[in-house]
């Protein structure tokens, strides 16, 4: 399991996320996550891999470069050769849409991998968002469809490993528990 932005970033002032995450300004906040995303993915069998890029909040609002993050995904492919990636559907945050779209820039060649998508929890909440990125995925003449997946009583219990960033959530916690939906994408010719 991939996480793009998952960078140490150098000393800077608490951010408001990581504040309400439950953090003080000296704590090891990317410490913490990566504690966290070790325990929830023993829960799903799955071994992190944390790419080095920063998340938006630790680089002015802006997200990672698309460019950086497709190359480092396909370095990630070269070394490891999956048969099947699953990434984001890319809605609302921007770290999410520069995921998406650089998942999309490297499987567009990779005829032979079986690629999926999924609703970003959370952000499917926003009316809208999701009818809006498979449209645009239309756009760029990718055929999608949608897969029936079961919703497995272990993504609760990765769920509850995220506790800090769970305290940032407020209300929008609940979505996080629903079931996403998923869609295999074919680039028509």
């Amino acid at each position: 399991m991939v996480t793009v932005t998952a960078g140490k970033p150098p000393p800077h002032p608490l951010t408001d996320w990581d504040r309400q995450c439950g953090f003080a300004e000296s704590d090891d906040v990317i410490g913490a996550r990566r504690v966290e995303d070790e325990a929830a993915l023993a829960q799903l069998g799955c071994q992190p891999v944390w790419l080095d890029f920063l998340d938006r909040q630790y680089r002015d609002g802006k997200p990672p470069p698309q460019s950086g993050v497709a190359r480092a995904i396909e370095a990630i492919l070269r070394d490891r050769a999956p048969k099947m990636i699953a990434s984001p559907l890319g809605l609302s945050h921007p770290d999410h849409l520069v995921t998406a779209a650089a998942c999309l820039d490297v499987v567009r060649g990779k005829r032979a991998v079986t690629w999926i998508i999924y609703e970003d929890a959370i952000y499917r909440a926003i009316n809208g968002a999701t009818e809006e990125a498979l449209a645009r995925l239309k756009h760029q003449r990718f055929a999608l469809r949608p897969l029936e997946v079961s919703a497995a009583a272990r993504k609760g219990a990765a769920i509850d490993c995220y506790s800090s960033q769970l305290k940032g959530l407020g209300e929008l916690v609940r979505d996080a528990y629903r079931p996403e939906r998923y869609w295999s994408v074919i680039r028509e010719a």
